[in-house]
């Protein structure tokens, strides 16, 4: 009707109904199919597109911090052969000092990559300590509210409940300008959800288009999950983030089952 092509599969066959024969043709339609096999595609490149922004922070962070203070350190090092002792002492001091601020660095690359918190003591510990972490200077405070968990979820979704949190807060830290955030962590029949909330300035949906936005969402529709970034109607902004409550216990069983 609206001129869209269809593409179909079409098959026959013969029935016989006593002295009389009928042919059933069915008609296919694969449209739909070519579809989701397009929204599919076109999710998968999204998604690479968002590992390789997050590999190259990753990268940069360490050629511009990391590659830096290593060169610092070499070249005090070098200099130590033509000093005397007095400013021999005071280079070494200068090394000693840039070798902790580089293991520093190092630490907290390795906790924004898989913080050890979200191991070892699961996914309510972890969100507390990276909240304690980011709001340490008191403004803006954060309130928690974090149900306890009966089981522990999936080490994906623990992951991505963890990251889309980590990214909500940094965004309301870095330009919601807000007083107040809210970390809501619920458990129920429905899944987990997980909300954030700020008194800050608002924003435009239409103009929400960074990258953060992009990967929260990829994050939760990969498990099959969603998120939602709206304008809070008391002011601020929410971050709504609705995952599968699928446990660790679950994920063995099914393991187990194709064994």
């Amino acid at each position: 009707v609206d001129g869209t092509g269809l593409r179909a599969q079409v098959s026959a066959c013969t029935l016989a109904m006593g002295p009389r024969r009928r042919r059933v043709v069915l008609l296919a339609d694969l449209t739909e199919g070519d579809r989701l096999a397009a929204d599919l595609q076109a999710m998968a490149r999204r998604l690479m597109t968002v590992q390789e922004d997050e590999r190259r922070s990753l990268s940069r962070e360490l050629h511009d911090d990391i590659g830096q203070s290593i060169t610092a350190i070499k070249m005090c090092a070098m200099a130590l052969a033509d000093e005397d002792e007095a400013r021999r002492l005071e280079t070494i001091g200068e090394i000693t000092g840039i070798a902790d601020d580089t293991v520093a660095k190092l630490r907290n690359l390795s906790l924004l990559l898989r913080p050890p918190q979200l191991d070892a003591l699961g996914l309510e510990a972890a969100l507390r300590w990276q909240a304690g972490a980011m709001f340490r200077n008191g403004r803006p405070t954060v309130e928690l509210d974090l149900d306890r968990l009966d089981s522990r979820p999936a080490h994906d979704v623990e992951q991505a409940c963890f990251r889309i949190a980590q990214e909500a807060m940094t965004n309301a830290i870095r330009h919601a300008d807000a007083d107040r955030v809210v970390l809501r962590l619920r458990s129920s029949s429905d899944g987990l959800q997980l909300d954030v909330h700020d008194d800050g300035r608002g924003f435009d949906p239409q103009a929400a288009r960074g990258l953060g936005l992009v990967t929260m969402r990829e994050r939760a529709q990969q498990l099959g999950g969603d998120v939602w970034v709206e304008p809070a109607p008391e002011g601020g902004t929410r971050v709504r983030a609705r995952l599968p409550l699928r446990t660790a216990e679950d994920v063995g069983a099914a393991v187990g089952d194709r064994y």
